[in-house]
């Protein structure tokens, strides 16, 4: 359902929706089997919907009046639509152009612009955002061990990362060290490319879910790389992780309302065909309670992944807001996906309905871009901080 979408948006989305189940959505077996990864059908995607610079999407973006809000929504249905068809080629898509791409354009110099973002932003190339290591996951920067050191025109990076969307296959990566300098340590973040000494990724996980998008770790060991590879210049770039992470929260929530859709839909047409005593299933109270709850589920998260949108805002809200947001619907997709498994019973268990496979990629983003528990901590002090009254 599309209430408070203008006619241009529903349009998009429609015509979003269109492609990704025509042209992606069989590609999806070879995918999840992880014999095709996402880049090659990601790429084919960008230029059919005209996503690109000069293309008709992008066009349309450029010459939309602002109430229309493109900027905002098309990032946003197009996470959404992406998730319904296949969760995996969301999150390499935003991990590349999203948080990669996003923070060398948000922070970097033009050169690093031109260089670097603009070929990650049209997938020419695809890259990494590597924070997370082996022993600091929610407390990324507090616990990190990779350490950067000026030598000369240089820096010299160490350190392992993990649970790296697109590591074993990306071309650029921004990677996040410790700089020791002047006598103070700071926070920031460097450009590696493949090939650079020193730099090394493994193998890609086998994980439960998202297996489509490949996950690994990066190594570097006396990773040597010119100066101009500092993003930023700061005194740190701790303000710029967390504006990222708030920004990579917004995004996994437009992720988990697509598989929250998908399951509720599925599970929906299902109750409405499967006959069991002479009659729909879907006729029975039992299971329209479950189906009620569902869509209660949905009518919420939905508000959440479009309240910037149909405000006519950029991406927005609080630490709060995008905190609390991306809890709700992750916690809501793994419901709702569970829930559809339990009306089609026996049959929600097998590939073939797909419910399967949305509720291992759902329980995934209750875990990446900040646990449950982080979330709450963070949207916690939040509002004892700076909730106004």
């Amino acid at each position: 359902m599309e209430i408070g979408f203008t006619d241009t948006q529903r349009m998009i989305r429609r015509t979003i929706r269109d492609y990704l189940t025509r042209e992606v959505e069989p590609l999806v077996p070879e995918m999840e089997a992880e014999r095709l990864p996402p880049y090659d059908p990601l790429r084919k995607m960008m230029a059919a919907l005209g996503l690109g610079r000069g293309g008709d999407l992008a066009a349309l973006i450029a010459e939309s009046p602002p109430e229309e809000n493109l900027k905002t929504f098309v990032p946003r249905v197009l996470a959404v639509e992406m998730s319904r068809v296949c969760g995996g080629l969301a999150l390499s898509y935003g991990a590349s152009v999203g948080l990669a791409a996003g923070n060398i354009r948000a922070r970097g110099t033009e050169e690093q612009k031109k260089r670097w973002a603009v070929p990650l932003l049209k997938l020419e190339k695809i890259g990494a955002w590597a924070l997370t290591e082996p022993q600091a996951g929610s407390a990324a920067i507090r616990d990190m061990k990779s350490r950067a050191v000026r030598d000369g025109d240089h820096y010299v990076l160490n350190g392992t990362k993990t649970f790296i969307t697109n590591a074993p296959y990306a071309d650029v990566f921004v990677v996040y060290a410790k700089l020791e300098q002047h006598g103070s340590t700071s926070v920031q973040a460097f450009i590696v490319e493949r090939g650079d000494p020193g730099l090394d990724t493994g193998k890609p996980f086998k994980k439960m879910g998202f297996k489509s998008s490949p996950t690994g770790e990066v190594f570097l060991s006396d990773c040597r790389i010119s100066a101009d590879r500092l993003i930023g210049g700061e005194p740190s770039a701790k303000g710029a992780v967390r504006e990222r992470l708030s920004r990579e929260r917004i995004g996994l929530q437009a992720i988990s309302y697509g598989i929250l859709e998908r399951a509720f839909e599925i599970a929906l047409r299902y109750a409405r065909e499967r006959q069991q005593g002479g009659r729909p299933i879907g006729g029975y109270q039992l299971v329209q309670r479950r189906l009620a709850r569902m869509y209660m589920a949905l009518a919420n998260a939905r508000a959440y992944v479009f309240a910037d949108v149909l405000a006519g805002r950029d991406l927005g809200g609080t630490v709060a807001d995008a905190s609390v947001g991306k809890l709700y619907v992750a916690e809501m997709a793994s419901y709702v996906a569970t829930e559809a498994i339990h009306i089609l019973a026996g049959n929600g268990y097998m590939e073939e309905y797909v419910v399967e496979r949305l509720v291992r990629d759902a329980k995934l983003i209750e875990l990446g871009g900040g646990t449950t528990e982080i979330q709450e901590l963070t949207a916690g002090r939040w509002l004892v901080e700076h909730y106004e009254i």
